[in-house]
């Protein structure tokens, strides 16, 4: 486990550092959020604003925020190096409060140099690792951690139909590319990361803990200040999902099916409704029999992420990032589980640094059959 459990229950000194062109800012309240792997995160600060800073501010063209924070061994004297980067944001947003002397500032983390920039070019003759190593390299303040492959990727334009001429964003291709590649596409900080991310930091889960009632403390207890768990009941029996296909080229047709069969008990029963398994049926031009195979097990772990969802808000954190697994303990269900993240987001004002965690169901692959 990344986080120490149980608690030691000593007090927590964190700290945060904003720092703008090399020079720390003052700040009263900042938020940044990861919305899983392959999206942007996002970022809110809110600054004092004397009257002597309005146009430094207002006269900017481009703001690039490095957000630093952690729990230094001295808490009255440290810097950037004693605290973890967690996100460098471009701003999108200035507001400015005359009344109240506060700047708002929003924006986006470096994601958005790929999202906001467009391109129609497909590179068929090129792996995937050397476009995303081209596409990074229009952005020279970018540095890059990129995973070599092999595959030519014309052949899965091929075998997905893409249309060569339909201009789309940078940030759609690279995670394209990732998708087929079965890796992972995320900016963190200044570095672009094109793999496997369990290579960057630990893959430890993030444990919480819950302790049932006992006769001295009626109540359950946990190592989050709230928790809540949610059950899709339409997911909670066997599910199949069907993907059928016509290859024109091979002028034929394909079809593969992948189940999950679940084996828990049902608390009650009744026998005037049939159980049967939730079936879904989908259709894609151009897959060969391998290609709907696969197709349907991709498919079905991506419907079974949305059995069981949990939320957490628990005490700020420097180690979790959306390939962070947390995993649940001492419920006593089917909650106990590992989940994985879809959303993290950070806040640190007056009241402390916290973070709140949305959580989805992780999915055990020894649980899809093809049939």
């Amino acid at each position: 486990m990344i986080n120490q459990i149980p608690t030691s229950g000593q007090g927590r000194t964190p700290r945060g550092i904003l720092m703008v062109g090399g020079t720390a800012i003052e700040w009263t309240g900042w938020s940044i959020e990861h919305n899983g792997v392959y999206e942007a995160g996002t970022i809110r600060i809110e600054a004092p604003a004397p009257y002597a800073d309005w146009p430094r501010w207002t006269q900017q063209t481009e703001i690039i925020v490095d957000v630093y924070a952690g729990f230094p061994r001295d808490p009255q004297n440290y810097g950037i190096a004693d605290l973890t980067l967690l996100m460098t944001a471009r701003i999108d947003d200035l507001r400015l409060d005359p009344a109240r002397s506060v700047l708002t500032l929003s924006g986006r983390d470096l994601t958005a140099l790929f999202t906001d920039n467009k391109t129609d070019a497909k590179y068929p003759n090129m792996t995937s690792s050397a476009i995303v190593a081209a596409l990074a390299a229009k952005f020279p303040a970018l540095q890059t951690n990129i995973k070599p492959t092999t595959q030519l990727v014309g052949a899965y334009y091929d075998a997905d139909q893409v249309q060569m001429q339909r201009q789309d964003s940078m940030w759609t291709l690279l995670t394209y590319l990732a998708q087929r590649e079965g890796l992972q596409c995320f900016v963190l900080g200044r570095t672009l990361y094109f793999g496997e991310f369990g290579a960057v930091v630990s893959d430890a889960p993030y444990a919480i803990v819950l302790q049932p009632p006992t006769p001295q403390r009626p109540y359950p207890a946990a190592n989050a200040e709230k928790l809540s768990f949610s059950h899709d009941m339409t997911l909670s029996g066997d599910v199949t999902v069907r993907v059928r296909s016509y290859h024109g080229a091979k002028n034929a047709s394909f079809s593969a099916t992948a189940k999950s069969t679940k084996t828990g008990t049902a608390i009650e029963k009744s026998a005037t409704v049939a159980q049967s398994a939730q079936a879904y049926d989908f259709t894609f031009p151009g897959l060969t029999q391998a290609d709907c195979a696969a197709k349907a097990k991709q498919l079905l772990g991506d419907i079974a992420r949305h059995e069981m969802k949990m939320e957490a808000t628990v005490p700020g954190d420097v180690q979790v990032f959306p390939w962070t697994p947390v995993k649940v303990q001492g419920t006593g269900t089917p909650f106990d589980t590992t989940y994985q993240i879809s959303r993290i987001s950070r806040s640190f004002d007056v009241r402390g640094f916290q973070m709140n965690l949305s959580c989805r169901t992780m999915p055990a692959q020894n649980t899809v059959k093809l049939a």
